[in-house]
């Protein structure tokens, strides 16, 4: 078999941190996103923290967009210029965001222009945030453990199909703001301190109930993850946090782990999400049963 040298990337919605994908030799493509006449490029120009302070003091409501042609074209230029033999990239869900198109429509040029020795694979995730990240992640290990790329696609693509999230969302304005919620139910949601919980699976995000104080956040969260997480005493779950108080987090952390989980660890939520929910939102990420 010849030598193959497989090129992995994902968009800067997947939330990976900086030192995650520079160890695992991750492209990350970057969404854009304008607030107050001002646009940046997610990942590279502004951290997840700076941004929540942005949302949190500006009235407008924020605009994101999809990765542009022109960078997925100059990264399978760059795959290919580096000997590259084939090139998988999972993708931010395509119900939601025209980035996968864009991938699609993009490799399509390449192809017609460059011919179709090197192959490029892309996975639409029906996800957000670390959901496919991680997926991502565990494929760059596979990589490196020196797997071959047909083990490395159907690994990514199973686990992409299991991953699942929840997340709290503590403060209503933005959801005011866009739209899913009136304001007189984010009124009335705020002054009896009714925290929605959102199911994050199969290229939905969907309202699956409230709950009343911070508190009782952490609990349902643990709840949800004890209830849909497989061979949770062998996994690592995420915790997936906006601008959240450090105590609510460790407790949220201490449940998890008290419940069975293997490990915990933490990462900041990303623009994507954080323009949607909110910056004051807390979330747990995992592996469930597949989806069908």
């Amino acid at each position: 078999m010849d030598m193959e040298k497989i090129c992995i990337f994902t968009d800067s919605a997947a939330d990976l941190i900086h030192e995650e994908a520079e160890r695992w030799n991750i492209e990350i493509m970057p969404l854009r996103v304008t607030v107050d006449g001002k646009t940046y490029l997610e990942y590279y120009d502004i951290t997840p923290e700076e941004y929540w302070k942005l949302l949190i003091e500006s009235k407008d409501f924020p605009q994101t967009s999809q990765v542009s042609m022109e960078s997925f074209l100059d990264l399978y230029k760059k795959a290919k210029e580096d000997g590259c033999t084939h090139v998988i990239g999972v993708l931010i869900n395509s119900k939601g965001s025209g980035t996968y198109q864009a991938a699609c429509i993009t490799r399509d040029m390449f192809y017609d222009e460059y011919g179709k020795d090197m192959v490029i694979e892309l996975i639409d995730s029906l996800c957000y945030s670390y959901t496919y990240g991680k997926v991502a992640v565990t494929g760059a290990k596979m990589r490196e453990e020196g797997k071959s790329f047909a083990e490395i696609l159907a690994e990514m693509n199973s686990l992409v199909k299991g991953m699942k999230a929840y997340v709290g969302i503590y403060n209503l304005r933005i959801l005011r703001k866009s739209g899913r919620i009136s304001g007189g139910a984010a009124f009335v949601g705020d002054a009896l301190g009714l925290r929605p919980l959102a199911v994050v699976f199969n290229g939905a995000v969907d309202v699956m109930c409230k709950v009343r104080g911070d508190k009782a956040v952490a609990n349902k969260l643990v709840e949800l993850a004890v209830r849909d997480a497989v061979d949770k005493e062998h996994q690592t779950i995420e915790i997936a946090h906006g601008a959240v108080p450090e105590a609510q987090i460790a407790v949220l952390e201490k449940k998890l782990l008290e419940a069975g989980f293997a490990a915990v660890n933490r990462r900041p939520l990303g623009i994507m999400v954080t323009s949607n929910t909110g910056p004051q939102a807390l979330g747990i990420i995992f592996r469930g049963a597949p989806r069908a």
